[in-house]
């Protein structure tokens, strides 16, 4: 079984600390997130600079168990409907096997929730399609597969998934990346993105 959870958590690691300059997390930042996973990830990575003010850490809920983060100073969650356009610095969203519609739905509400010029990190665990594990007959479609699928065709990158939920495609930069968790090496893909906003160039 792939450890989405803690092969996430690496990736986010290896990005902070490779981009951590221009990624330009600081104690007064505000970061939305998907999950308790990344929560907790951001949460560990900020320890060197947090303080009482910050940086502040919202999940954005989608009905889904965001574990427990009651111990984490200054992590909050906020059901993906309330929140508010241009708030946050940041928005750190992990993917694994979430409905392509799931997907595109937070998306276009995290770039509402992003303040002009905040930047988005879209990490996806690649999930080879074929037949699912233990389970004979059960097969399990990549992301990429279901949303060509689901699209019917128009979109089968996650580049193109943050371009459609109205990232500009200038602004948005595609890495692989490799993780190994529990033995087994995984692909993954890193996106980051930046919300553009003509009027303040």
């Amino acid at each position: 079984m792939t450890d989405y959870n803690k092969e996430t958590a690496d990736v986010l690691n290896q990005v902070l600390q490779e981009w951590g300059p221009r990624v330009n997390l600081q104690y007064n930042s505000k970061v939305l997130v998907s999950d308790g996973n990344v929560a907790k990830t951001i949460y560990a990575a900020t320890e060197p600079f947090r303080n009482s003010f910050g940086p502040s850490i919202t999940i954005a809920s989608r009905g889904q168990d965001i574990g427990d983060v009651s111990n984490l100073q200054g992590v909050t969650s906020k059901p993906l409907e309330e929140l508010e356009m241009d708030t946050y610095t940041h928005a750190i969203f992990g993917l694994s096997g979430e409905d392509p519609k799931f997907i595109l739905e937070g998306l276009k509400w995290m770039i509402y929730a992003l303040q002009p010029k905040g930047i988005a990190i879209i990490t996806s665990i690649k999930v080879q399609s074929g037949e699912a594990e233990g389970q004979e007959g059960q097969f399990n479609l990549g992301l990429e597969e279901r949303m060509l699928f689901q699209s019917k065709g128009k979109i089968g990158k996650l580049p193109d998934v943050l371009e459609y939920a109205g990232f500009e495609r200038g602004k948005i930069r595609s890495h692989e990346r490799t993780t190994d968790a529990g033995g087994k090496k995984t692909e993954a893909e890193v996106v980051l993105a930046m919300k553009w906003d003509q009027l303040t160039g």
